[in-house]
């Protein structure tokens, strides 16, 4: 019988889990526990999403605008990608749907067919999302499948660190009990070799019956302890590292990230 949850590591990842687990599990009887420290930093600046990002708010009952407030957030539409295929290209990834099934065909096979027609346009002139973000505005889904604005699907730009201390006052607010302190080993089941406690700095023991590793490029758990192997995607990843600094804002807010490349990424 699993009545321990443990979650180790905060942060976005961190939060996410223990607030899903509360809102979901909080009237079993099952106790929750976060441990993290305030010592070891979080990858997190400005932070782009996708549509399930809203999605996961909702099922947890999050007011909208509060979460728009706290986290400093704004909305997002898609993605330009501009410079990737050659210098002065650019291409839009929309959330949502492009058009309307038509007689069983979608409405991209049809664009294919028809695409050097000089009157039929670009792919994104059939996307809402698209033609929003190009237009600088945006609107809620409509509730009437019949309106064009029911094919619109966005997600959030937000602070990552406001979301994961954000979710952090939902969680906690849910029962969720978080512990401030280093993990300095592990205890594993002698027979089974599953994890049943996590010690701290000054000899504190925290036992679990589920433990769910959220420790980051640490993988404290998966990967030093249980020997769990990397999953290597570097040859689908040309791209292979990242740098994140916090930056000016914009000005206008654009309800869409921008990703260029340049000579050296």
């Amino acid at each position: 019988m699993i009545r321990r949850i443990v979650v180790v590591g905060g942060g976005t990842a961190g939060w996410m889990t223990a607030a899903a687990l509360a809102r979901f599990l909080g009237n079993s009887g099952r106790r929750i526990i976060l441990i993290e420290s305030e010592a070891i930093g979080t990858v997190g600046v400005g932070e782009g999403t996708i549509p399930p990002i809203q999605e996961f708010n909702q099922q947890l009952g999050i007011d909208e605008a509060q979460f728009l407030r706290e986290t400093k957030a704004t909305y997002k539409l898609g993605i330009d990608f501009v410079g990737w295929t050659a210098d002065g290209e650019r291409y839009f990834h929309q959330f949502g749907p492009i058009g309307r099934t038509l007689n069983g065909v979608s409405l991209h096979q049809l664009w294919l067919k028809h695409r050097n027609d000089p009157s039929v346009g670009t792919i994104d002139h059939y996307s809402m999302s698209a033609v929003a973000a190009a237009n600088n505005r945006f609107s809620h889904p409509a509730a009437d499948p019949a309106d064009p604005l029911s094919q619109i699907s966005f997600a959030y730009h937000f602070d990552a660190g406001a979301y994961g201390q954000f979710l952090r006052r939902y969680a906690e607010a849910k029962g969720v009990e978080r512990i401030e302190g280093r993990i300095t080993s592990v205890e594993r089941n002698g027979e089974t070799g599953a994890v049943e406690a996590v010690l701290l700095e000054g000899d504190r023991r925290v036992r679990g019956d589920l433990f769910i590793d959220c420790s980051g490029f640490r993988s404290l758990l998966l990967g030093d302890t249980l020997s769990v192997p990397f999953e290597d995607w570097s040859h689908w990843l040309p791209c292979d590292r990242a740098i994140a600094v916090p930056s000016e804002r914009t000005e206008p807010l654009l309800p869409f990230t921008r990703s260029t490349a340049h000579s050296a990424g």
